[in-house]
């Protein structure tokens, strides 16, 4: 006996539903991938940005102090992670709250020969370890005269 079926009744296999489901899935992976690389990349750039700032806010401090104040004092690198000074009467906090960052400041002083001047050279280094791994520093230097 032969089976007919309505003409107008018409459906998918499994089969074919199966494979339209593995090819999208191809299609979406690199997709997702997209995502999470562009998470990873925005979390470098805050961690760089957030580093610069830490950086930037101890060399500011020390651009406005005296050549001989006692915080511009010849030194070798000093830890600076948590940081309160006194600064016109007031107590400012140049502490930083994120743990994962960790800085330093080092202070030589300089006289060339050839220059009428002294100077202090001021470092100040800024480290820390990405989610990955990857050890990760930014320094600046900068110059105080007398």
């Amino acid at each position: 006996m032969k089976t007919t079926r309505p003409v107008n009744c018409r459906a998918f296999s499994f089969v074919e539903i199966m494979f339209a489901i593995i090819c999208l899935g191809l299609l979406a992976a690199p997709i997702f991938n997209m995502f999470g690389q562009g998470a990873k990349g925005t979390i470098r750039n805050r961690n760089d940005i957030l580093a610069q700032q830490h950086a930037s806010n101890l060399m500011s401090y020390a651009f406005f102090l005296p050549y001989n104040h006692d915080f511009l004092d010849v030194s070798a690198p000093r830890d600076t992670g948590s940081l309160q000074v006194d600064f016109g009467g007031k107590t400012l906090d140049l502490s930083m709250e994120d743990p994962q960052f960790k800085r330093t400041i080092a202070v030589s002083e300089i006289k060339p020969p050839d220059w009428k001047h002294t100077y202090k050279v001021v470092t100040v280094v800024v480290r820390w370890q990405e989610p990955n791994g990857l050890n990760r520093r930014i320094k600046i230097a900068g110059l105080v005269s007398k």
